[in-house]
């Protein structure tokens, strides 16, 4: 019968903290959200509502541990409900960004970062509020080791499943114009990169790609590098590792850009990532960044 009983109130606490951050939680991360993008909001509230579901029953879990620890007094399992709610927080934000269908400004995914964070907190509160009287006043010595190990787990899972969709769904840093003009050259000697490349690279969010030919001059350390079709040049530097970095910046009556390439070269191939940032009125007012990551194969040059 106490087995019985211990369970129904395992049970008891983890359906009742995830329906509270379903009910509290994710209110409280979209109105937050919402304020600079909330179209996005509105479209990912159904993946705000699982993933809220789910990190609700792992804090249920924790609680069902923690609140058994000889008598947890209630302001106790307040704060162990706001610090264990922050941390579930962040670790739910990956999972919902990365379903967005948009780039985000760094500015942005941090005003999201910290809505997430006050979601787990405010739902963490009410949960220990809740769970409060009948988790009170029971033993069992492993309810840390369980927190710390459901944290381990989540972050791991987080890390491998999500973080790479979420990484590309933050706007790449506007190339400024220090960036692109007197480009230092690099400690590499002779001219063992020089060649034509055709390369292939794709848009974040399976949004287009881009195909070329570089046609890549190297005099020591410095390099000049051509695109095929166009009449530009762009200067950079090359160290004796392969790696790159070349750019331009490029203006055609009063529009423009400025564009730099960085990557490395392995013998007759290269990878590279290409950010481009659009000038506009003449007056370098950055209106935009976009990011191209390919990579290129050794070719024979054509016109």
């Amino acid at each position: 019968m106490a087995r019985q009983s211990s369970a129904l109130l395992a049970l008891r606490s983890i359906g009742t903290a995830g329906a509270l951050w379903v009910a509290v939680g994710v209110p409280v991360a979209a109105a937050i959200a919402a304020f600079p993008l909330s179209v996005w909001v509105v479209a990912s509230f159904p993946q705000m509502a699982l993933t809220a579901a789910l990190l609700g029953a792992v804090q249920g879990l924790w609680f069902y541990a923690a609140g058994r620890q000889s008598e947890t007094k209630l302001d106790d399992l307040c704060r162990f409900g706001l610090l264990t709610g922050g941390c579930l927080g962040v670790l739910g934000f990956p999972p919902v960004f990365s379903h967005a269908s948009i780039i985000a400004a760094r500015p942005t995914v941090a005003v999201f970062l910290l809505a997430a964070i006050a979601g787990g907190l405010a739902a963490g509160f009410v949960s220990s509020r809740v769970l409060a009287t009948p988790l009170r006043g029971r033993r069992l010595r492993f309810g840390w080791r369980v927190v710390i190990g459901g944290l381990a787990v989540l972050t791991a899972f987080d890390f491998h499943f999500y973080w790479p969709a979420t990484v590309e769904r933050i706007a790449s840093p506007e190339v400024s114009r220090e960036e692109v003009t007197n480009v230092a050259p690099g400690n590499a000697r002779g001219s063992a990169w020089a060649g034509c490349y055709q390369y292939e690279g794709r848009l974040p969010l399976g949004t287009g790609g881009e195909s070329g030919q570089l046609k890549v001059e190297q005099s020591d350390g410095a390099l000049k590098v051509g695109k095929c079709g166009e009449g530009h040049l762009l200067l950079g530097g090359v160290d004796r590792d392969g790696s790159f970095r070349f750019g331009a910046e490029i203006t055609s009556g009063q529009d423009g850009y400025r564009v730099l390439w960085q990557g490395k070269f392995y013998g007759h191939s290269l990878q590279f990532k290409r950010r481009l940032t659009a000038l506009n009125g003449g007056k370098n007012y950055q209106v935009g960044a976009m990011q191209l990551t390919g990579t290129g194969q050794l070719t024979s040059c054509y016109h």
